[in-house]
């Protein structure tokens, strides 16, 4: 049950100019031109265009043709795809001593839960404030940035983070599948802390979007191949608010739905 481990990170193959072009795709955060990275790092369009390409056929990067507008050729769209994820091996060791700490130090698992998920949403928020201390230039096109749905851009960065998410939608829920982890085996061993962080950046994402923590719950090894990362409606919410059963379909199983419980009893006192 639950998720695949990452791919190997193959960033570490590349060229010193390779790895700049890809990591201004990384920082944008959204789609961009050739002509915004070569404005970005001071370089003729035609070499970016050479890094980018090679990038694609590496699967590092994803390529998108932009709706013609009057004459000439359309323009090309890039992003980074699963495979160009920040989550490596440095990831892997930080987690790994940060995960241990939490489980020595808070061994009782509601105590433990309640100080991961507040990590998480920590980390979410350190996220955010690195996304708004970036230079306007660095985040994309001058043009207005269009309203974006907070789930599509929660998905956006957890495929950079190396989730490999993919959606579905049932009456008024929408689930983010998590088909790969980043730090797989380390979840495995102690889900109550690294599931309830992923699960508190989640909410901490998505709370910055105007989406309630209290809609966002987390299904860790929930089917083959997945986790689940679920978003009530608002109206959904609504609904279940006052009454005295909650129905189990709606319920986060394990130990990160505890979490969240607890969560909500602490934001309470």
């Amino acid at each position: 049950m639950g998720p695949r481990p990452s791919r190997t990170d193959e960033r570490d193959q590349l060229s010193a100019a390779r790895r700049a072009v890809l990591d201004v795709l990384l920082e944008a955060q959204e789609p961009v031109t050739v002509t915004q990275v070569a404005e970005w790092l001071g370089q003729h369009a035609n070499t970016v265009r050479e890094h980018l390409e090679a990038l694609t056929r590496m699967r590092m990067v994803s390529r998108t043709q932009v709706p013609p507008q009057g004459r000439g050729r359309p323009a090309s769209l890039y992003r980074v795809t699963p495979e160009a994820s920040a989550g490596g091996a440095e990831y892997a060791v930080l987690a790994e001593v940060l995960v241990s700490y939490l489980a020595e130090t808070w061994p009782d698992g509601a105590e433990q839960r309640a100080h991961a998920l507040a990590a998480g949403r920590s980390w979410g928020r350190s996220m955010i404030d690195r996304q708004m201390d970036r230079p306007p230039a660095r985040r994309g096109s001058a043009q207005p940035e269009p309203e974006e749905d907070p789930l599509t851009r929660v998905r956006q960065t957890f495929a950079q983070a190396g989730f490999d998410p993919a959606e579905r939608s049932a009456g008024d829920v929408r689930t983010l599948l998590l088909r790969r982890c980043p730090v797989l085996a380390l979840a495995g061993r102690h889900p109550e802390v690294v599931c309830t962080a992923h699960l508190g950046m989640a909410q901490e994402l998505l709370a910055r979007r105007g989406v309630d923590r209290e809609q966002v719950s987390l299904e860790a090894f929930a089917e083959p191949g997945a986790c689940l990362l679920h978003m009530r409606s608002a109206q959904a919410e609504d609904d279940l608010t006052g009454t005295d059963e909650v129905p189990p379909s709606r319920v986060p199983r394990g130990p990160v739905g505890a979490a969240a419980a607890l969560a909500h009893e602490d934001d309470g006192r």
